[in-house]
């Protein structure tokens, strides 16, 4: 045993050197970013560690894929534990980085050593070979996926969060310091993100796509168990319906990955596949119900599953099914847990959002108008199918629950792309799943393949996500700055966290955007006010309870930089005047001298603090 752990230690100081040496090597015959170049340090690190290991350290084969994908696990694990040991010691416990290296230098090798010798390299622990392969082929999308985002500007949605949950986890109020239109179960699911960021020492948006790139690892691997255990899937269909399921996720979310849709989408792919074998599973069924509880809306999906269950049974006993008991208890589990933590929102956001958030609805007309493509091509699968017979239970399940996504779209009324995502990536998971049925070419596999490739088609025009707003702000301020905190007068979101982020700024307000306003304009401007004297004193009150947060935010931040946005979408009125709004305020003056006017753009005017 001590000529094992001497040829362990051995091993391990080798890895290491190769690790440095190769890392300072690429580096210097490579244009490539210290990271970069510690990656491929890794790689070779990690090859001359396994290999020795094997060969030197426990006398085991090099060729077995099992014992490869277990060492890769617990090299990965390896890193996530001496991360999260620097992280405990300097941040929680509060002492010295030399304290926590030290701490890594012990635990880590000889955790490391005892799963090597007892797990890794030890025959009788072998895994499925099937197992192996859908956790390696998981874990490759999981990490394409990260490749292909980390270094993408977040979503504005995703940027509001960020900001708001960091301000929170500091001590701000949800729903008081923090005024936001949606339920707190999204800053919640927030904070891996940010949890991810601080353990690995990466910016938040690096932070938050780990964190969906997990959240994808997760959703897939579990998908995959049902497809072997209790649809039989072969090798060769499983991979391909995986692959699939990690584009059906990921195009049309390429404008928002992360975004509520599609962790709701992941959170229900495990129930939807047991739906689908007609398996009532309580775990599956709990995360879905934690999906639903992002937004009320989402709730359309389980009700379109029970919907087909009663019409397949011929029964209302589906209604009482135990994925719907369990969708049931979270809902009002969750519904007392908002009441008792976060109260303001149920007593004060949602009676704001019903006064004023319609102003960022569109016609119904429009709403639709926007998704009629993706429709069209749905109408074409489930007509084809129906006319030929050959919709089966899986296929059955995808397309109502894409037709509870339409619903849930249709409800929210605002036609935001991201909205269509439930609709559009169980649509195409219908597809796959009907093109993956054996048989000759027949109309119900044609019109699936049209249907795919059309909805590929349309997320793929849509694109990575873009921001006008940052480009043109961004190009304006680029020799104005560093700044360290800024804020945009404006009732759009995309004007404003998106762009401190791309700035490297912190948001310096309690709100995403000033939501409140245009509905209130909107509202007062249509109302009689000399015969509803009190519906205007109540939206005047709106109105002031936004301006003096703005002037209340100035204060506390005292952001470098001042945004004004000379376009600001959702009011009646053609242009408004953000500047002579605040002014209203008798405070606004004194407030707004600290800054001057340096620049202005097509959009924007620009305002820098003056030093005091």
């Amino acid at each position: 045993m001590i000529a094992q752990l001497l040829r362990f230690a051995g091993v391990g100081g080798l890895a290491t050197l190769a690790h440095v040496l190769t890392a300072l090597a690429v580096q210097a015959a490579l244009p490539l970013t210290a990271q970069a170049a510690n990656l491929a340090g890794f790689v070779a690190g990690f090859a001359t560690s396994y290999a020795g290991h094997a060969r030197v350290t426990f006398n085991a084969p090099l060729r077995s894929v099992p014992q490869f994908l277990r060492f890769l696990l617990l090299s990965l694990l390896g890193l996530a534990a001496s991360s999260l040991a620097v992280w405990v010691v300097t941040t929680v416990i509060g002492a010295s980085f030399a304290l926590a290296m030290a701490a890594v230098v012990v635990i880590v090798p000889a955790v490391s050593y005892v799963a090597m010798r007892l797990w890794v390299f030890n025959e009788q622990s072998e895994i499925p070979v099937a197992l192996a392969w859908d956790t390696a082929l998981c874990g490759g999308m999981a990490l394409i996926l990260l490749a292909v985002f980390q270094d993408r500007l977040v979503n504005h949605d995703i940027a509001w969060y960020l900001f708001a949950t960091r301000d929170w986890l500091a001590g701000d109020r949800l729903y008081v310091d923090l005024v936001e239109v949606n339920p707190p179960l999204n800053f919640y699911l927030t904070v891996p993100a940010l949890g991810l960021a601080d353990l690995f020492a990466i910016s938040d948006q690096h932070g938050h796509y780990v964190a969906v790139s997990l959240y994808l690892f997760g959703s897939l691997l579990w998908c995959s168990t049902i497809l072997r255990r209790d649809f039989g899937f072969s090798a060769g269909r499983r991979a391909l319906l995986l692959c699939g399921l990690e584009l059906a996720v990921t195009l049309p979310a390429l404008d928002g990955i992360g975004q509520r849709e599609q962790i709701m989408v992941l959170l229900f792919l495990p129930w939807a596949f047991h739906q689908a074998a007609r398996q009532e599973t309580v775990p599956s069924a709990i995360v879905a119900a934690i999906g639903m509880c992002l937004k009320p809306h989402f709730i359309c999906l389980p009700l379109a599953v029970t919907v087909l269950n009663c019409v397949q049974d011929r029964s209302l006993r589906p209604v009482l099914s135990t994925s719907n008991l369990v969708f049931l208890g979270v809902g009002l589990a969750y519904v007392g847990f908002v009441w008792a933590v976060h109260p303001a929102y149920l007593f004060d956001i949602v009676g704001l959002s019903i006064d004023v958030y319609g102003a960022y609805s569109k016609p119904m007309a429009e709403v639709l108008w926007r998704v009629g493509y993706p429709m069209g091509l749905v109408a074409l699968i489930v007509l084809t199918g129906l006319r030929s017979q050959r919709l089966t239970r899986p296929v059955g399940v995808l397309l109502v629950l894409a037709l509870g996504g339409l619903g849930s779209y249709v409800l929210q009324g605002k036609g935001f792309s991201y909205h269509m995502l439930p609709f559009v990536s169980f649509s195409m998971i219908a597809c796959l799943l009907i093109l993956l049925e054996a048989g000759k070419p027949r109309p119900d596999l044609i019109a699936a393949a049209l249907g795919l490739v059309g909805l590929t088609a349309s997320s793929l025009q849509q694109g990575f996500y873009r921001n006008d707003a940052v480009v043109e702000i961004a190009q304006t301020v680029r020799d104005l700055g560093p700044f360290d905190r800024m804020i945009t007068m404006t009732s759009n979101l995309y004007t404003g966290p998106a762009v401190a982020m791309a700035l490297g700024a912190d948001w310096a307000s309690s709100y995403p955007a000033n939501w409140l306003v245009p509905g209130a304009v909107n509202r007062l401007a249509q109302t009689d006010c000399a015969s509803q004297a009190e519906v205007c004193a109540k939206l005047r009150a709106i109105l002031d309870r936004n301006r003096t947060a703005n002037l209340r935010d100035i204060e506390r931040w005292r952001p470098d930089l001042l945004v004004v946005d000379l376009k600001s979408d959702d009011f009646d009125e053609p242009v408004f005047d953000w500047l002579a709004f605040m002014a209203a305020d008798p405070a606004w003056d004194g407030v707004f001298a600290r800054y001057r006017q340096v620049a202005t753009s097509g959009r924007f005017l620009y305002f820098l603090r003056q030093p005091e």
